[in-house]
């Protein structure tokens, strides 16, 4: 049986949940969990105080339930295991992990997967500000693993990207990818201004159908003919068979190729699809 936490909803404080990852709760008891302390404002706080606690983290399966958007940092640098949240979270959900998986049945905050270095975040509902990024100061965003988000995000997703996945399939603020460094993110909804601004290498495949060819794309990138690389239906494949929602059009049509940021020496592309 997987270890259950529902929210109790007794305090508006933002609380510092950092700790609560499967594989730090697995080879605690109930009694220990529900004694383990969280930040709370500028105090601390019993976990049993916050959460009604049932079953074991044995599994290394760990489920949160409730209204949890004033919980931050959950699941942050996670290593192993599975955390499943069903209900609205706060910001720096997967943050810095390294390995496991985080699925969540509703939104989330900023900073999700901020320099994550594995395994695998899937958001149901849409995401804030500065999904896979770096922190500020820092030189490396997300480093690794694969980020699915099915609904909207906000800007600046994939700032300073290394390695891995980004997916999303509503409307992605501005910025998207940018500066990225390597790896590849997929948008299958509007994208706003300078999606790729100064970035290094890397792939940007954005389908959003009609209008797609008249996104706000820095003069710094220049067509480079029209195509449809095989590795691209490849990454679409492999999405459809991990449940993300393909639109059909994703597969048909030759797609317009940029190169850029002529800023950043232009071994970027950006795929414009139908």
């Amino acid at each position: 049986m997987a270890l259950n936490l529902r929210w109790r909803g007794t305090t508006r404080l933002t609380v510092e949940a950092e700790g609560l990852a499967p594989e730090r709760l697995a080879v605690l008891s109930a009694v220990e969990i529900g004694r383990s302390k969280v930040s709370l404002g500028n105090s601390q706080v019993e976990l049993g105080e916050l959460f009604t606690i049932e079953g074991s983290a044995e599994d290394r399966h760990l489920t949160l339930e409730g209204d949890l958007r004033q919980v931050d940092r959950l699941g942050q640098g996670m290593s192993t295991g599975t955390l499943t949240i069903r209900g609205d979270v706060g910001a720096e959900l997967g943050a810095e992990m390294t390995g496991g998986r985080i699925e969540v049945e509703g939104t989330v905050g900023d900073w999700a997967g901020a320099e994550m270095r594995g395994g695998v975040l899937r958001i149901r509902g849409g995401a804030g500000r500065s999904l896979g990024s770096a922190y500020p100061g820092s030189r490396l965003g997300m480093r690794e693993g694969v980020i699915l988000v099915e609904g909207t995000i906000g800007e600046d997703a994939g700032l300073a990207m290394r390695r891995g996945l980004i997916a999303v399939s509503g409307a992605a603020g501005d910025g998207l990818g940018r500066g990225l460094i390597a790896g590849s993110i997929f948008a299958f909804g509007s994208v706003g201004s300078y999606p790729g601004a100064g970035m290094k290498r890397g792939t940007l495949a954005l389908f959003a159908g009609e209008g797609a060819s008249e996104r706000r794309l820095l003069p710094t990138f220049v067509p480079s003919g029209r195509s449809r690389p095989p590795f691209l239906t490849i990454y679409l494949r492999q999405l459809r068979q991990w449940g993300f929602p393909v639109p059909d059009s994703a597969f048909s049509g030759p797609l317009e190729r940029y190169n850029g940021d002529l800023a950043q020496r232009g071994q970027g592309e950006i795929w414009v699809g139908p």
